[in-house]
């Protein structure tokens, strides 16, 4: 169930203390890899340090990590069961993201973290990760915006910024993706100065040269600039990284060992796995690998997209397997128009019940082939597994690439299958 407001999460939480520091992120891609970089790089400046995203991964309690280490299963349920049992013993009714929110903020306290990385749920004002105070909160981030979950956060995209806008704080700075439209930054801007709100940074990269096209230059007041060789992949990551960097930069007075070399070093580490990610599928089929993306609204896939037509149609013949699936409520004409390539083949399929989340579902594979119809070849397979296994093999005939795609949570499926935890 989505119900958003802060009236249960702050019950729940009247319980608890926090006495821990806030990094709060919000946006509407990027912003898992922006929190990937913030606990990475406050992890190698020798600080203990939480992160919460959203949605799990393989397990319900891969959301939440210390010291960039996925907290355990058994630590994960005790800290629940006190926070189901609050929320029992004062008929509060929390809904399960809000449930989850206070889990994760119960973890990191146990856990006598300094820091935590927090990413919005959704939108930002109402979200329930919005509960932290002001006198908690170091920074907050807005990432690049686009449109996503129209029916809760707004029709348009200033709409929509204007909502996840709503994380800023009194006196309390806000860094701000340089790349979004100018309609976006001025609505930004104005509800950070109506709050008044702390200093307003934007956040943009230079490209450093490299070869490879994979690292860039950023500059900021307290580190001066530096030089990234090695990004997570995807041509956005040097804004998500400047985004990051700036929000270090502002909170470095206060923690003097976050250093250049710190950084540099914590970004190097940082790992973000389900996104643009390189997998191993030779469980599915000896030999084959996939490029696994949880892309699910169109700005998502139009970047997928260029990344696919710049480093993986390359390698073979041009063509590309896409075994996509999409969660409901999504455009799914748009992701195709997004995604498909002249000759390119669709495996439409579906993924499972998710694990915590019981209002997500898949969307039927028969609205993925109407879509594709009369654009490309279309296969209608139910079991993701399956579905993965017959591209491979048309793959590996053809020359061709597999891409999976259209959701994270078929991107966690696949996963669970090829661990073993499924």
């Amino acid at each position: 169930m989505i119900d958003l407001g802060l009236k249960r999460i702050t019950q729940l939480l009247s319980h608890s203390s926090i006495p821990w520091k806030a990094i709060h992120v919000a946006g509407t891609n990027g912003k898992g890899s922006v929190c990937a970089y913030l606990s990475s790089t406050l992890h190698s400046s020798g600080l203990r340090v939480g992160r919460f995203t959203s949605p799990h991964l393989v397990h319900r309690w891969d959301c939440i990590q210390v010291n960039n280490s996925v907290i355990s299963e058994s630590a994960f349920l005790a800290a629940e069961a006190h926070i189901l049992s609050l929320n029992d013993t004062h008929s509060i009714g929390a809904t399960e993201f809000e449930l989850l929110t206070a889990t994760a903020f119960e973890l990191f306290t146990r856990s006598n973290i300094e820091i935590g990385v927090v990413e919005v749920g959704l939108g930002g004002r109402d979200d329930s990760t919005n509960v932290l105070p002001a006198e908690n909160v170091l920074v907050t981030v807005v990432t690049k915006l686009g449109l996503d979950h129209q029916g809760f956060l707004g029709n348009t995209i200033e709409e929509i910024a204007a909502v996840k806008a709503g994380i800023t704080k009194q006196n309390i700075p806000m860094v701000v993706d340089a790349s979004n439209q100018d309609s976006v930054l001025e609505v930004i801007r104005k509800v950070v100065t109506d709050s008044q709100g702390g200093d307003f940074i934007l956040a943009a990269a230079e490209p450093n040269g490299s070869p490879a096209d994979t690292g860039c230059f950023i500059t900021t007041p307290s580190f001066g600039t530096l030089r990234f060789e090695k990004l997570l992949a995807g041509g956005y990551q040097p804004q998500n990284l400047s985004c990051a960097i700036n929000a270090l930069s502002l909170i470095s007075s206060k923690y003097p060992q976050i250093t250049p070399a710190a950084i540099v070093k914590g970004v190097a580490e940082t790992k973000w796995p389900g996104r643009l990610e390189m997998l191993d599928i030779g469980k599915i089929h000896p030999g084959a690998e996939a490029l696994v993306d949880g892309a699910h609204n169109p700005q998502a896939q139009r970047e997928l997209r260029g990344y696919v037509d710049t480093h993986i149609r390359p390698r073979g013949s041009g063509k590309v397997y896409w075994v996509l699936a999409s969660t409901k409520g999504k455009d799914v004409n748009g992701m195709i128009e997004e995604l498909l390539g002249e000759n390119d083949v669709v495996v439409a399929t579906r993924f499972g019940a998710v694990d915590g989340m019981p209002w997500i579902s898949s969307v039927e594979t028969g609205e993925i082939v109407k879509a594709v119809e009369g654009r490309g070849e279309v296969k209608e397979v139910q079991n993701c597994v399956e579905a993965v296994r017959i591209a491979a093999r048309e793959v590996e005939k053809e020359g061709a690439a597999l891409v999976v795609a259209g959701s994270l949570y078929l991107v966690a499926d696949l996963h669970r299958f090829i661990d073993g935890t499924d």
